[in-house]
């Protein structure tokens, strides 16, 4: 089954087997019939609207997705990007209040393999290897989330920069970083605008900071980026 190929390099599902998923899925349909499903959408569609109610965690079987909020003028910025085997909603569906606190907008084609809540407790309860992956998962959404509240109450555009650098460079140990994204969607990231951000990564090139190309970065001065953040 190609749902079950792709579920096995999701996180939810790392360190299973493949008879181990097939098992756990052979499980639900054998006495939990109904709590999961999939769905394909297009491109632009809307996967969940901000403020209705969650009633299942999300696994992208097929596509791109992005978590985005709406501000009062109309315009929107985008709070954070999955990929093929990644989970959303993770957060959302134990919570008391399990409303969705941003939309989530299919960017490509996709299909999303949806589970409820009472399945996914099922799993978890079915299998302990599971339920430690859905743990890890939070954690990491965590930090995540308190990676993104730093970078947005940085109080300048060239600390922002500084910041997102030298964490990847953090995270590979390498000088030279190549970002995921485009430069447009590095700005929404940031929280900033797109001829801002031109215009401070040129200023950072001028200094001798750093140098680019496109979305290749190569940390020059790293002491100096860091006295930035100071």
């Amino acid at each position: 089954m190609k749902m079950i190929d792709v579920l096995l390099n999701s996180s939810l599902f790392t360190d299973m087997s493949y008879d181990e998923v097939k098992n756990a899925f052979k499980y639900l349909d054998e006495n939990y019939s109904g709590t999961y499903y999939t769905k394909k959408f297009f491109a632009d569609d809307y996967i969940a609207i901000e403020g209705y109610t969650c009633e299942n965690l999300g696994i992208i079987l097929h596509g791109e997705i992005e978590v985005q909020r709406e501000l009062p003028s109309g315009k929107f910025f985008t709070i954070s990007s999955f990929k093929e085997g990644d989970c959303f909603a993770e957060s959302i569906i134990f919570s008391k209040k399990n409303e969705y606190p941003s939309s989530i907008v299919s960017i490509t084609e996709s299909e999303i393999l949806f589970i409820s809540k009472t399945g996914l407790l099922k799993l978890m309860i079915m299998n302990e290897k599971l339920f430690e992956n859905f743990a890890r998962i939070l954690s990491d959404r965590i930090h995540l989330l308190s990676d993104r509240v730093t970078t947005l109450s940085l109080d300048n555009i060239r600390k922002k920069i500084a910041n997102l650098l030298l964490k990847e460079y953090k995270t590979t140990a390498s000088l030279t970083i190549v970002l995921p994204y485009s430069r447009d969607k590095m700005a929404q990231l940031l929280n900033v605008t797109r001829p801002s951000l031109s215009r401070e990564l040129t200023n950072m090139k001028d200094d001798g900071l750093i140098n680019y190309y496109k979305n290749k970065f190569t940390i020059l001065d790293i002491n100096a980026l860091e006295e930035s953040l100071l």
